[in-house]
């Protein structure tokens, strides 16, 4: 449940709880904590906090979302962290990046998605059918990893990695619409971790073909 539906707390709680908790913040899926992080003086508050924790909120680098950094990484378990988070992120990477490329081939865009991109189900499912070689690509993402699944029908299998993003937040569902979605800031936070990936951990990823495009 995003942080901004808990009753009886403050802004300024739930967003330090929310960004403690690793939650992205943009004006699509928090939509108050965002707002509430906007406003000049505000950040300084928060800021003040979560330095007693070795914590700070930044924007990515695109200014689409807010996270919580460790303002000193050579402190006890700081860069385990931050290791540990950058494993978890490379582990769903090529299936991230197959999504990335399928949608960016089936849908409306001729690049990367951006947080506010709006996606409809039903028509990437029409452009899918249509083109067998989508079809496969589709078929091949959800052979394992972030989005394996045992649907064997298109729509199955594009139903299920619809869900999973909107699980892991890429995705917020639109209320009324059903089939349609709105691309989070988290897609801002994935690019920023697969830039400094590729710049630190100098991982040959198919993240590079999607770096690139976005240029």
């Amino acid at each position: 449940m995003p942080a901004n539906s808990a009753p009886g707390n403050t802004l300024f709680e739930q967003v330090v709880t929310a960004l403690l908790e690793g939650e992205i913040l943009c004006s699509i899926r928090y939509e108050s904590l965002y707002n509430y992080l906007m406003i000049p003086g505000n950040v300084d508050k928060v800021n003040e906090f979560l330095s007693r924790l070795n914590r700070r909120a930044r924007m990515t680098g695109s200014q689409d979302a807010w996270l919580c950094a460790y303002i000193d990484l050579d402190t006890p378990g700081a860069r385990d962290s931050v290791r540990h988070q950058f494993s978890e992120v490379a582990n769903h990477l090529e299936a991230l990046v197959g999504w990335l490329r399928l949608s960016r081939n089936a849908g409306t865009h001729d690049r990367p998605l951006i947080p506010g991109d709006y996606l409809s189900e039903a028509d990437l499912l029409k452009k899918i059918e249509q083109a067998p070689d989508l079809a496969q690509n589709l078929a091949t993402i959800t052979e394992r990893g972030l989005f394996k699944s045992q649907n064997s029908t298109a729509k199955g299998q594009l139903g299920h990695i619809m869900t999973r993003l909107v699980e892991h937040g890429y995705l917020e569902r639109q209320s009324g619409t059903g089939t349609v979605y709105k691309a989070t800031g988290k897609w801002s936070w994935l690019y920023d971790v697969m830039g400094f990936i590729q710049q630190h951990e100098q991982l040959e990823t198919e993240s590079e073909d999607v770096q690139m495009s976005m240029h």
